[in-house]
């Protein structure tokens, strides 16, 4: 019989030495399952942020949403946050958004929706995002669809400084785009 205890002491003795120069870091996950389902969650803080979120999910239905903050060595952060739930028959809906900061002095937010009725078969996608550099200038768009089931929609994009657009696009048809103003800076 060959003895471990030496290789496991000196390996439990450099781990030991080694997590007292390491920045602690903190995770936990949890599952579950049964007949009807299954429903999850978890949560993570390290050194450069935290993360957490949570999902149940069943035949027919289901949500789940998580979100985070974190921060750069050099000062940069961001911002993050989303969720969704669907059930059958009746429709579903997501979301998520963003804010971003960088070292430099720039900036990002964003956004996005979707709402779908299964019922009716039609949609609405919201969404848009601005940029900033560190001198000012700002970019970015807003942004909204409106769709049915098979059928097609129809887009309206709304930008800062670049025009404004509509684009229709049917089911079997190219996607007709069409500028509705000229905005410059």
């Amino acid at each position: 019989m060959r003895n471990y205890a030496a290789p496991l002491a000196l390996t439990a003795a450099v781990l030991a030495v080694l997590s007292t120069l390491t920045p602690p870091a903190e995770a936990r996950r949890a599952f579950a399952r049964g007949a009807n389902g299954s429903m999850g969650a978890f949560a993570h803080q390290g050194q450069y942020g935290q993360r957490a979120g949570a999902r149940a999910l069943g035949a027919n239905q289901g949500f789940g949403f998580r979100g985070g903050s974190y921060q750069g060595p050099n000062g940069s952060t961001l911002q993050t946050a989303q969720g969704g739930a669907y059930k059958k028959g009746v429709g579903a809906f997501r979301a998520k958004q963003f804010q971003a900061t960088g070292a430099n002095g720039g900036n990002a937010n964003g956004y996005m929706n979707n709402a779908y009725n299964a019922q009716t078969g039609t949609g609405t996608r919201n969404s848009g995002v601005s940029y900033t550099n560190p001198q000012g200038q700002s970019y970015g768009y807003d942004g909204t669809t409106n769709y049915t089931k098979g059928q097609g929609g129809t887009t309206t994009i709304d930008t800062q400084n670049k025009g404004d657009y509509t684009v229709d696009w049917q089911k079997g048809q190219k996607p007709v785009v069409t500028q509705t103003s000229t905005t410059t800076q």
